[in-house]
């Protein structure tokens, strides 16, 4: 049976387009979809690269393993973003990642109902697992420091896994984190919304930071490829509680994460540094960044990893602070100030990336 056609939005998931699908990966072999209650839009103000649908299934049949709903993933219709995600291929990474990568880790991810994506454009659908009863983690409000060993723990295991892996070099597909695309597109990103985001938020910031914002320009393709240095491994990218599903009172797995646009093959530690410097209360943050990176040293080592001591993980960690500095810039520069959600998520992000880089000291990292 041939593919079928990829739907261009929500709508056209109609219970025969979802049977063949379904039947194409032998998710039902018997059954029919009968009927679809969609719930489309259901990242609205978080999730900017893609359509996010919830699917509610009927069948004219039961059928054991039948997925009873489902969670479609789409390009944006957004034309702004639909040229970033294409320019930096973020639907392929994702469908490849659930092709190649996902079935062969231990770190949970949605369970992949259907994966198609367009040989003559940039077109893809992924029908993903709902994830209910688990629920996501908040990046406003933040997670409980036993999730956050949780993730972190996850993370190592993960990182260590493809450390310096032979495997890498199959995934052809798959970024370096500084590749000239990547690294020479982030700067000029970055350049064009310092002066906007200067006007927005400026006067909350400090001299300190003001001056360290300014200097960060001309070096983001530096700091690329130092995190690109060997040791690496896959680096998720976006390592952060929105992309996070803890288990419920009512069920679900400890942890599952979702989102695998922006995978890269660099230093694990960014996403470390990502979690951290964006996740927890700056006070937090500052009394664990030690504890907390030290066991995720422990961790890969554990797992077999060698050549890499903690003072350069540390390094590593400190560099990553400083990389990150660039989300907030061109967050919040480039951002619709119409998007309450998302101003408001991009803002407490700012504030504690910013507190770390005090108190890390990172802005001497930076050369010149």
């Amino acid at each position: 049976m041939a593919n079928p056609k990829i739907p261009s939005n929500a709508q056209e998931l109609t219970p025969d387009w979802l049977t063949d699908a379904l039947r194409e990966t032998g998710a039902i072999k018997y059954s029919r979809v009968t009927a679809v209650d969609l719930k489309p839009d259901i990242a609205a103000g978080v999730g900017f690269m893609c359509q996010l649908s919830q699917l509610g299934l009927t069948y004219d049949r039961p059928e054991q393993g039948a997925p009873a709903s489902l969670i479609a993933k789409l390009p944006t219709p957004v034309q702004e973003n639909r040229e970033i995600a294409d320019l930096f291929r973020f639907y392929e990474m994702e469908s490849r990642f659930y092709e190649e990568v996902a079935g062969g880790i231990s770190m949970r991810t949605p369970h992949c109902y259907y994966n198609q994506r367009a040989s003559d454009s940039t077109d893809f659908i992924v029908l993903l697992e709902d994830l209910a009863p688990a629920r996501v983690a908040d990046q406003l409000t933040g997670c409980s420091m036993e999730e956050a060993e949780l993730a972190l723990r996850e993370l190592a295991k993960f990182h260590a896994a493809w450390w310096e892996s032979p495997k890498l070099e199959k995934l052809d597909w798959l970024w370096m984190f500084n590749d000239p695309v990547r690294s020479g597109a982030s700067q000029q990103s970055y350049q064009q919304a310092w002066v906007p985001f200067v006007e927005q938020v400026g006067s909350t910031l400090t001299r300190e930071i003001l001056e360290l914002g300014e200097r960060f320009g001309d070096q983001v393709v530096a700091l690329t490829n130092q995190l690109a240095e060997h040791p690496v491994t896959i680096s998720h990218g976006d390592f952060r509680l929105d992309n996070l599903f803890f288990a419920s009172p009512e069920g679900g797995a400890p942890l599952t994460v979702i989102d695998w646009q922006i995978i890269s093959r660099g230093r694990g530690v960014f996403d470390v540094a990502y979690f951290m410097t964006g996740t927890l209360p700056p006070e937090v943050r500052k009394e664990k960044d030690e504890p907390f990176l030290r066991m995720y040293h422990e961790i890969l080592l554990e797992n077999g990893v060698t050549g890499y001591d903690f003072d350069q993980c540390w390094h590593d960690y400190r560099t990553s602070t400083l990389f990150c500095w660039l989300y907030s810039v061109i967050q919040i520069g480039s951002l619709d100030p119409s998007n309450e959600r998302g101003l408001a998520v991009f803002s407490a992000i700012l504030e504690r990336n910013a507190a770390a880089l005090t108190d890390l000291n990172a802005g001497e990292l930076l050369s010149g």
